[in-house]
């Protein structure tokens, strides 16, 4: 084994190990010599590093203090200067915020730095004193929202970062620097924009304050509508007050909507509102002094500088509802349908008469057989010589009709041989030529003979040409049926004697045969009908018009009261419908009477059926007209308005604690605060609206309600169709009656004197109807003359008054009390007869009342009611403690009629409409938005305020001290409107406001009072 001492493999020489030892001591030595130079470049090195992570933190310091400031002072509105065209109009906050964050972090890093060694390093942003320069400042900032907008992610590109030594640049660099911040500025000012645009929403445009005012209007019109229907001492259905505490509830449910809570003051104020709405309503119908008790609970807006613990749930008190259902029914329609059908007046098929004289119709024929059985040629002209000229020939015929027997016509199946005949008929011909020869005449004669035998049949074929269902009918030409009447049996004689004696009897009608020149060879023949029959068929159609005044088809109230269906229409469907089983038609009649029965049934149908149709076609009418009147106050058409009817049903929206986020932002809870929190119609002041500067007032609500079919006179239909009464002066009996029955409780002379000749007027009028119905009375019974008479003024006697009276014909209780009292004088007491007088008089009353005859002038009928508001007003405002004459004076005002009566035809209607349109228009003198993200750690308990105010922006954007305009920050305003529909039954009073104030505005209508902090802003109100 070698030694490694001995082993020279793998070793160096020793110049080998020189060399590298003198050159590493020369590398040693130059790194020695050049030390300074790197100890600069690691100080800027590291001052770059330190200056960049400065200019983070200063940039999200930057931008967390100018959101900050852009909440305080949102510019939604760009100002027109050069400044203010640096903000875009369809974005002017985010462009300020760009603004403000470009402003402050040029600012803030011209002041940031760091040193290391000699070494200072800085970031900077260009100078920019002009707009221009400022718009090229603008550009390099980029902001967006992250995390649901309770972030904000900021860019600022382009940032210069340089280090320097004893004034030398020794580093420079550009970058984009971009920064997350915890503020939720562009959450609120979104939400800010949303809640001010769902404000300003129609309800139909979405979800907003239209479509929550619609659903909290609704139930108080309904609720107070059908409670003035009942008698309830009101007379304003759709007050301001009811628009103003609708109002605001809609706005605090808008921002739950949208800020996830409701303004905490605004919801106090509303559960004063509540109870002082209710001390309202409450003292309205009662003699309790409301304004006393009004007095003891504080405004909606309180005393900032008290406070109060109220309490009050709010609990909607739940009353007719537009969901109700109403059963219309066919009614009384069907006893007048009886009643025309009776009177025999109209078509002849269409009348009571007709129909059962259809039921015994029969066609008949005289059906024929002629057979020659001898014939003899006839002889040819034989002239009496040459030069004799036929000039012309005359035949006489000699008939002689004897009794045969022979064939007669067959009767075909379904037919009846009523009678008939067979004869031998011998024709003896002469035939008489005339010969002229010059001035000489000269006749000769020729003889021959027929003979035939001749079949007549009479042949009868039941064909009643009436409406009831095709069925056979057994028996038929015998006596019998449901009544052992003719039947037809009378039929064959009567054929008989039309067919055969009216042209001679059978030896004229055999030889008519014989020589083909029969005239008459068919005819209708109607058999004679029994004595019940009529008496039998109106028992029968009594129970039938009962039948049919009770089908009923089932409808919302709140489709009536928009015009959306169409009752007689659904009822005459329904008719139609059931026709099978209320014709109730036998598999086989029982005779002619039998099915002349049912043949009324079915004519008192259609009846029933054609004069449904008409008031469908009326409805529709209406509804056009209905339609025409809601375009002009700008709400559409029906359609529409049963739109925003379907929008009441909108849904409470829910609480939420906070906004939803994620880091780097998170859930924020937003705290709406508006000044004043509750928008009255009445001036606040700064004392409970903080946000109203201290020497002046604030109007922040302005409401508008107009009542349609406010006019109790003229009818509402007249004003909406222009038909029905043929003057438009006219004044419906029943209107009028109401008017002068609403003014007999005032004695004043004003009043005494304008109902005087409306009482002249009505009495007229109802006279009208006394003469007809003592003619109904004479011509429908056995009374004389002096009965009938005295019968008629028993039954006006029940009532006091011409108005009265008249309000007694209008409702058909008058039609009643006379038929009784006819019924009594009657020698027998019978009740189909009553029912039937009644219902003959109940159409005759509507006949009258539909002529301009009946009508009232329209000037005595304002007259009368201008006085009696007068009154009423002045009784009510005479004395305040005096509640209980006020409260009588609101149930005299609810007595007068209003509304649109659906189907408004004189006596028969099925349901009052009317319509409210509303309007609002509002501005919060303040309104901020509060939450604790965002704010500065710094100070505990410290918030960011995004703050509405109509205020003016104003930034130094040139850095003179001075700063200049860039917009304003707009307050936070809206307006919207719906329409309102309540239906109520017929008759009463209908459903309206009749205290003369059709057109209620409240407020400065048409828009709120201006105030603001700078008085410039108001300047156009002032």
């Amino acid at each position: 084994m070698t030694r490694f001492a001995e082993d020279r493999r793998a070793r160096v020489p020793f110049a080998l190990v020189g060399v590298l030892l003198l050159v590493g001591a020369s590398t040693f030595g130059a790194a020695i010599s050049t030390r300074g130079p790197d100890r600069v470049d690691r100080d800027a090195d590291v001052a770059m590093e330190r200056a960049s992570a400065e200019t983070t933190a200063a940039l999200r310091s930057v931008v967390g203090e100018a959101a900050r400031d852009a909440a305080a002072e949102p510019v939604t509105a760009p100002a027109e200067t050069p400044y203010g065209r640096l903000l875009s109009d369809d974005r002017p906050f985010r462009d300020a915020l760009r603004l403000r964050i470009y402003l402050a972090a040029r600012e803030r890093l011209s002041v940031t730095q760091y040193r290391r060694g000699d070494v200072t390093a800085s970031a900077s942003l260009p100078g920019a004193t002009t707009p221009a320069e400022l718009r090229r400042g603008m550009e390099r900032i980029e902001i967006r929202g992250v995390e649901n907008g309770t972030a904000l992610r900021v860019t600022v590109r382009n940032v210069t970062v340089a280090a320097r030594e004893d004034g030398r640049v020794v580093a420079r660099e550009r970058r984009d620097w971009t920064v997350t911040v915890s503020t939720p500025v562009l959450a609120l000012h979104d939400r800010a924009t949303a809640f001010e645009t769902r404000l300003n929403r129609g309800p139909l445009e979405g979800p907003g304050l239209g479509r929550r005012l619609t659903a909290r209007l609704y139930p108080i019109a309904w609720a107070r509508g059908w409670g003035q229907y009942y008698g309830v001492p009101i007379a304003n259905v759709v007050a301001n007050r009811h628009v103003e505490t609708s109002t605001n509830g809609a706005v605090f449910e808008t921002q739950r909507a949208v800020f996830g809570r409701s303004d905490p003051a605004g919801r106090w104020a509303m559960q004063r509102a509540y109870r002082e709405l209710g001390v309202r309503e409450f003292a309205a119908g009662t003699p309790v002094d409301g304004s006393r008790v009004a007095r003891v609970l504080p405004r909606p807006n309180p005393d900032t500088s008290a406070s109060a613990d109220l309490s009050l749930d709010r609990r909607g008190v739940e009353g007719p509802s537009p969901n109700r259902s109403i059963a219309v029914d066919v009614g009384s329609l069907s006893g007048r349908a009886l009643v025309g059908l009776r009177s025999d007046t109209g078509r002849q098929n269409r009348s009571l008469g007709g129909v059962l004289r259809a039921a015994y119709r029969t066609e008949t024929e005289l059906r024929t057989t002629r057979v020659q059985t001898y014939d003899e040629p006839r002889p040819e002209p034989d002239s009496p010589g040459e030069e004799w000229l036929l000039q012309g020939s005359d035949v006489t015929t000699t008939a002689e009709a004897a009794p045969g027997v022979g064939p007669t016509p067959s009767v075909d199946p379904g037919e009846r041989r009523l009678g008939g005949f067979a004869r031998r008929v011998a024709l003896e011909r002469v035939v008489t030529w005339t010969w002229r020869r010059g001035n000489e005449t000269l006749t000769t004669t020729g003889e021959w003979t027929e003979r035939y035998h001749v079949g007549v049949t009479i042949v009868g074929t039941y064909a009643p040409n009436g409406t009831a269902p095709d069925r056979p009918t057994r028996p038929q030409f015998e006596r019998g049926g449901p009544l052992d009447g003719p039947n037809l049996a009378d039929v064959a004689e009567k054929a008989e004697r039309r067919l055969v004696e009216r042209q001679g009897g059978t030896e004229a009608v055999a030889v008519a045969v014989a020589e083909a020149n029969l005239g008459v060879t068919d005819c209708v023949v109607y058999g004679d009908r029994p004595d019940e029959l009529r008496t039998w068929t109106n028992a029968d159609l009594a129970t039938l018009r009962n039948r049919l005044s009770n089908v009923t088809t089932s409808v919302q109230a709140g489709d009536i009261a928009t015009y959306t269906v169409n009752p007689p229409e659904q009822l005459a469907t329904e008719l139609r419908r059931h026709r099978t089983r209320l014709i109730d038609a036998p598999e086989r009649y029982r005779g002619a009477a039998a099915r002349a029965r049912v043949g009324a049934r079915v004519a008192l149908l259609d009846a029933t059926i054609r004069r449904l149709e008409r008031r469908a076609a009326s409805h529709n009418a209406t509804r056009e007209s209905f339609d025409r009147v809601l375009r002009g106050v700008g709400v559409g058409s029906s359609r529409r308005l049963h739109e925003l009817l379907e929008q009441r049903q909108t849904p409470m929206p829910s609480r939420r604690a906070t906004l939803p986020g994620s880091p780097p932002g998170g859930a924020v809870g937003v705290v709406p605060d508006g000044s004043p929190a509750y928008l009255t119609v009445a001036s606040v002041s700064h004392d409970r609206a903080p946000g109203v500067p201290p020497s002046r007032s604030y109007h922040p609500l302005s409401a508008k309600n107009v009542n349609l079919f406010a006019v109790p006179y003229g009818d509402a239909a007249d004003t909406v169709t222009n038909s029905g009464i043929d003057s438009t002066s006219g004044v419906r009996l029943r209107t009028a009656a109401q008017v002068l029955v609403a003014s007999e409780s005032m004695s004043n002379a004003s009043v005494r004197a304008a109902r005087r000749p409306l009482r002249e007027s009505v009495s007229e009028s109802v006279d009208l109807i006394r003469t007809r119905t003592r003619r109904v009375v004479r011509n429908e019974t056995a009374l004389t003359r002096s009965e009938a008479r005295a019968a008629v003024a028993e039954g006006f006697a029940r009532w006091e008054g011409p108005g009265r009276r008249a309000l007694a014909a209008g409702n058909g209780s008058l039609a009643e009390a006379i038929a009784v009292a006819a019924d009594v004088r009657a020698s027998e007491r019978d009740p189909e007869r009553t029912d039937r007088l009644e219902t003959a008089l109940d159409a005759a009353v509507v006949d009258v009342r539909r002529t301009p005859a009946a009508t009232v002038g329209e000037g005595l009928v304002q007259e009368a009611l201008t006085q009696v508001r007068d009154r009423a007003v002045d009784r009510a405002v005479s004395t305040a403690k005096d509640r209980l004459n006020r409260s009588r004076v609101a149930k005299r005002l609810g007595t007068i009629p209003a509304g649109l009566p659906v189907a408004p035809v004189p006596g028969y209607w099925y349901t009052t409409v009317n319509v409210w349109e509303v309007q609002v228009r509002g501005a919060y003198a303040r309104f901020t938005l509060r939450t604790k993200r965002g704010a500065p750690v710094s100070t505990p308990g410290a918030s960011i305020r995004y703050v509405r105010d109509g205020s003016t922006v104003r930034l130094d954007g040139d850095g003179d001290g001075r700063p200049e305009r860039l917009g304003r920050d707009e307050r936070v305003s809206f307006r919207t409107r719906t329409v309102v529909a309540v239906a109520v039954p017929p008759y009463r009073s209908g459903v309206g406001d009749v205290d003369g104030d059709a057109d209620e505005r409240s407020g400065t209508w048409p828009r709120p009072s201006c105030t603001s902090w700078d008085r410039e802003a108001c300047r156009d109100m002032e």
